[in-house]
């Protein structure tokens, strides 16, 4: 077995991350919230809810239901950011069923450090969500992405990580544990396994009404990988964007999905602003699926192979088909 790459598995504080594989709220400042800025809290809460959910009628009750719920008062002795976020995030999704509905603090950093700054330091850390690059025996590629990280600084591990497999016949991609992200190095890798005229992906629904087609593009730096076995793992940790890239291979018959059903995490989701530094994630929009014409929204991506451990079920499988 010869390691090509072989960092820390794990990466924290995504862009888009799914909050049940997050449940850990960050910490807040050196600082204590008061009772004005608990209060702002929770106001602005319920009505970016109301005007931003992706569906609007489920986005009225979800707000309606989190009203009578902060009512009773029960945020107003939380007056640490870390204990008032982790109480908002667990209320919202039980609510809602939604774990793309969730509050964010800053995780031990100074207050006047932005968000960006944070996830830069994340994506240097854990090496861009590529934390490991592996050609293993009898030609198989191994790759293990633990999250989708900002493209425009990520890109080129991507391609170096797509290159350094480019001549393995068969190739895994672990994404177990991967809580989504940004999706164009998603986009990306997924560009491998398509070729000739753009293929709509997706169609994504907005909750303004507007909507937004994603096709596969040309545009890669090596080998197109049409054809060959492509085996991905995945577990109940596996959501968003990294189950977008499972379900849309799965759905187009281009990979064998290898572990255990996924997170269930679909709708696509930004981040607002809240007072007090902290802010929020909300369900925005839903994609769907033009083979299945739907998606996996609250169901999960359910695996070809059911496994407890994926990794090597794959490689037997890969073997199995050898000898056929």
């Amino acid at each position: 077995m010869k390691s090509i790459l072989f960092m820390l598995i794990w990466a924290v504080l995504a862009p888009v991350a799914y909050a049940q594989m997050n449940t850990q709220q960050p910490e807040g400042g050196p600082g204590k919230m008061t009772a004005s800025d608990i209060d702002a809290v929770v106001s602005a809460v319920a009505q970016l809810i109301e005007t931003h959910y992706v569906d609007k009628a489920a986005g009225g009750r979800i707000s309606s239901d989190f009203r009578k719920l902060s009512a009773s008062g029960k945020y107003a002795r939380l007056n640490d950011k870390a204990a008032l976020s982790e109480e908002l995030s667990k209320d919202l999704r039980k609510i809602s069923n939604d774990g793309h509905l969730y509050v964010q603090g800053k995780k031990a950093v100074a207050d006047n450090q932005n968000w960006e700054q944070i996830e830069k330091k994340a994506e240097k850390k854990y090496n861009y969500g590529f934390t490991r690059v592996e050609i293993l025996d009898d030609d198989i590629a191994y790759i293990r992405i633990t999250e989708f990280m900002h493209p425009k600084r990520s890109m080129q591990t991507a391609v170096a990580a797509m290159k350094l497999v480019e001549n393995s016949d068969n190739l895994i991609v672990d994404l177990r544990g991967n809580g989504g992200g940004y999706p164009g190095i998603m986009e990306y890798i997924l560009n491998h396994y398509f070729e000739g005229e753009p293929i709509e992906l997706s169609t994504t629904k907005s909750s303004n009404g507007g909507s937004q087609v994603t096709f596969t593009s040309d545009l890669i730096y090596g080998k197109l990988r049409t054809g060959t076995p492509l085996y991905v793992l995945i577990d109940q940790k596996t959501a968003s964007a990294a189950e977008y890239f499972a379900y849309t291979l799965q759905a187009f018959k281009k990979a064998v999905i290898v572990g255990r059903a996924s997170a269930g995490g679909a709708n696509r989701n930004e981040y607002f602003d809240l007072p007090a530094g902290l802010r929020m994630s909300i369900s925005v929009a839903s994609p769907v699926n033009p083979v299945t014409q739907t998606n996996w929204e609250g169901k999960g991506v359910i695996p070809d192979v059911v496994s407890d451990d994926p990794e090597r079920k794959a490689v037997e499988l890969i073997r199995a088909a050898r000898k056929k």
